[in-house]
């Protein structure tokens, strides 16, 4: 059976963080997002357990609560015209699930799993009649919210059938098992979230992927996701090369605030990148959604706000918003001019001036801010030594911590292939560029200045002032790092708390 997808979806998801509170927000209230142009909704995922709550020895007090709160918020979903989905992780089991061995558990190829997963996903639809469908998704798995269900990750089962089958095989499973349960059986659209982002993985092999998909069985409320960068939500990533396959209807994911680039604590616009594809790796014009989508394209996953390990860190939703608004009105007009969409969302939250300078300036440095960032987070010199694809810059500085191992590591290489004071260079000029930024946000923001009055003045000087701080500081930090090369983990760690207790950079800290 072929079903035809009616428009572009655009799936809203907040994505809270493990081992903290939800995120309240506004992106999280059905109305809000339906004005804001969404179609679609994430109710509850992986920290939420919604199948959990089916499962015989669920504890029947903590079930009754989560789902009448379900309930809810599928009620509201449907009054505002949107679309409601539980995402839930693959395996997600009872704890009293028998498995032959610790090695086995959460085994695709175990008829036993399949048959319990299968009763647990049908209980859940036929609890649920509204739903719109699943979303499930693989190659890691948090802890579970409750204590009568075990997550599994099925790429680590070890038994004879699973290796011999390999990941391909293995998500090949998927693909038939989960079509027929919740498409066939369950009546339902399922998305499966193709995060397999390992070496070997399938997320952006187009080999790989294509044999992974090949059980795909024509139905087209079967649906796969992808992230548009090659690896994880970085800078230094080729456009995902899988994007444009044929074979089942594909999302493709965008995250607002970007774990790994201050969490929405700087401007950050993502507009240029996600239109017409990532400058860094010379793709400009020639990737992103303007130039390279999916012949199936069935719409995007949007994350708001969330993803990464850290609580929400920005005091304000304002660059969040100013990403969303570029992800959504990409998903309507994918070769729309993102400038166009940047000065529109200006216009919608009141940052055109009366003079058309100064709206014509503003433009100029958000448009910019991305390339800040980019030299904030980011470190060129290292860059060209490893041209590394995963954890770039080997994920010195992520969410609000900074990595002491990484910074060793850094450090260490670029001593020895003597290009320390090409690094020492870099930062400065990075501390220079952060300040031509800030010198741009006070001429229209400060008081006095055309936007003074605005009541988001504060906060977007607030980001501004931080970019500085921390260019200034972590400039200083390099310093000091490259002149004690060689160092090893602990001695970059001792260096990076003396220099913050001695100056304080709030919210950051050292990772544990």
């Amino acid at each position: 059976m072929i079903t035809r997808q009616i428009e572009m979806r655009k799936i809203a998801y907040v994505h809270d963080a493990p081992d903290h509170a939800p995120i309240e927000t506004r992106w999280k209230v059905p109305r809000f997002l339906a004005s804001r142009g969404f179609t679609d909704m994430v109710i509850a995922d992986q920290f939420t357990g919604a199948q959990n709550l089916l499962l015989e020895n669920a504890d029947e007090g903590i079930a009754r609560v989560t789902l009448s709160q379900l309930d809810e918020r599928i009620h509201d979903c449907l009054n505002a015209g949107l679309r409601p989905w539980v995402m839930q992780d693959l395996f997600t089991l009872s704890a009293d699930f028998p498995h032959p061995s610790e090695g086995t558990r959460g085994c695709a190829c175990s008829s036993e799993v399949w048959d319990a997963y299968t009763e647990n996903t049908l209980a859940l639809l036929a609890r649920f009649p509204d739903l719109e469908g699943l979303i499930f998704r693989f190659g890691e798995s948090f802890t579970s919210p409750h204590t009568w269900a075990i997550a599994h990750n099925p790429l680590a089962c070890t038994c004879a059938r699973c290796e011999e089958a390999g990941s391909v095989g293995i998500v090949q499973k998927f693909v038939e098992n989960l079509g027929t349960i919740v498409c066939d059986f369950g009546d339902r659209h399922c998305i499966l979230r193709l995060w397999d982002l390992g070496d070997d993985g399938i997320h952006a092999n187009f080999g790989r992927q294509a044999d992974a998909l090949s059980t795909w069985n024509n139905d087209e409320r079967f649906m796969v996701s992808v992230k548009h960068t090659q690896t994880d939500y970085w800078r230094h990533q080729p456009w995902n090369s899988t994007i444009d396959m044929l074979g089942p209807p594909r999302l493709v994911e965008l995250q607002c605030e970007r774990e790994y680039e201050f969490v929405g604590m700087v401007p950050n616009w993502l507009g240029e990148l996600w239109a017409n594809g990532p400058g860094e790796c010379g793709e400009r014009g020639e990737t992103g959604m303007a130039n390279l989508r999916p012949p199936h394209w069935a719409g995007l996953i949007i994350l708001p706000r969330g993803g990464g390990w850290a609580r929400p860190l920005a005091s304000d939703e304002l660059w969040a918003e100013m990403n969303v608004h570029a992800a959504v009105a990409l998903g309507d007009e994918p070769t729309r001019d993102p400038n166009d969409i940047l000065e529109e969302w200006m216009q919608s939250v009141g940052f055109a001036s009366e003079s058309p300078g100064v709206t014509a300036d503003l433009a100029l440095l958000l448009e910019a801010s991305s390339d800040l960032v980019l030299n904030l987070r980011y470190l060129r010199t290292y860059q060209a030594l490893t041209e590394q694809l995963w954890m770039p810059s080997e994920n010195w500085f992520r969410d609000d911590t900074f990595v002491p191992g990484a910074c060793a590591i850094i450090a260490n290489a670029v001593t020895e292939a003597g290009v320390a004071d090409d690094l020492r260079q870099e930062r400065a000029l990075t501390t220079a560029l952060a300040e031509r930024h800030l010198d741009g946000a006070e001429l229209a923001f400060t008081d006095g200045q055309p936007l003074g009055e605005h009541p988001k003045a504060a906060f977007v000087l607030d980001s501004y002032r931080f970019a500085h701080r921390f260019a200034e500081w972590t400039e200083a930090l390099w310093n000091e790092l490259l002149a004690a090369a060689p160092l090893d983990r602990e001695a970059a760690r001792a260096m990076i708390e003396a220099r913050l207790a001695a100056d304080p950079l709030p919210p950051l800290r050292v990772l544990d």
